[in-house]
């Protein structure tokens, strides 16, 4: 018995599906082999893309070197401390160590070095803010100088960096050894440059009523001040600290005694309880 007949078996059919078969292969292999080469071209592409985006291009000369915030130091000077130039790239630049260098300049508070992918770099630099200024020989002339909230001394002379503000009280009383930029008071004053710092920001009007403030020696570490008002002859003796309260408390009696036409000579906070005393004439 024909198995094949019985269940229907047609052989023509059974070519036809053969054939059919055989030409869809033969048309996804034609299909397959350009999509293959497509497949190959864009590997190849995309690889080519990554090798310049990761490998060649961090070694590259920077393309932008961004610098925020060098008021009174010339962008050459920065980049030369930082120890970047024209060949400088993304991957020999240290920021660690330009910071550390950059930070070690006189006129500079901070240093923020930060390099963006793949081949710029940020420098962000923070500048030292005169609170104070002051006078000290050099070379047999008398040269004005000025201080940060730090008391840090950060610039001898005009020097192209920051102008002297004739508005900063004056420090006196201090005396300066081998006096150069970067010279640091010694930690008992920094309280003093603190406060000025805080009135500076907080009630420059009350700061600038201030001609000059003086630095009496007491001990190794103990000091008073004397305050001289820019409107006043009367000498302000205070303790360690000039707080605005303090101030206003001092112009307000300056202002009272003034009215009734006391001449003062000396205008004492020290103890906690104003006194003073009157000017002979």
């Amino acid at each position: 018995m024909d198995y094949k007949a019985a269940m229907g078996y047609d052989a023509a059919i059974d070519e036809g599906m053969d054939a059919a078969a055989v030409t869809n292969e033969k048309e996804n292999f034609k299909f397959e082999k350009p999509l293959k080469r497509i497949l190959i071209a864009c590997s190849i592409l995309l690889a080519g893309e990554l090798l310049w985006l990761f490998v060649i291009n961090p070694c590259m000369p920077l393309s932008v070197v961004d610098i925020k915030g060098f008021d009174g130091i010339g962008r050459t000077a920065v980049l030369e401390q930082a120890g970047i130039d024209s060949r400088s790239s993304f991957m020999s630049v240290n920021a660690a160590a330009a910071e550390k260098a950059l930070s070690a300049l006189p006129m500079v508070e901070s240093a923020k070095v930060i390099k963006h992918f793949p081949d710029s770099v940020e420098i962000v630099i923070t500048n030292r803010i005169p609170v104070a200024a002051g006078s000290a020989d050099l070379g047999g002339r008398t040269v004005p100088v000025l201080f940060d909230k730090d008391g840090v001394l950060f610039q001898i002379g005009q020097n192209g960096g920051v102008a002297v503000n004739t508005a900063l009280p004056v420090i006196s009383g201090l005396v300066f050894e081998n006096i150069a930029p970067g010279l640091r008071l010694p930690d008992f004053l920094l309280p003093l440059f603190k406060d000025l710092h805080t009135l500076r920001a907080d009630a420059p009007e009350l700061l600038s009523t201030i001609s000059e403030i003086q630095i009496n020696k007491k001990t190794y570490d103990a000091y008073e001040l004397t305050l001289y008002p820019v409107y006043n002859q009367a000498k302000i003796r205070m303790g360690q600290r000039i707080t605005e309260d303090k101030l206003r408390y001092m112009l307000l009696l300056l202002d009272v005694l003034n009215e009734k036409g006391v001449v003062l000579d000396e205008l004492d906070f020290r103890t906690g309880t104003a006194s003073y005393k009157i000017r002979e004439m």
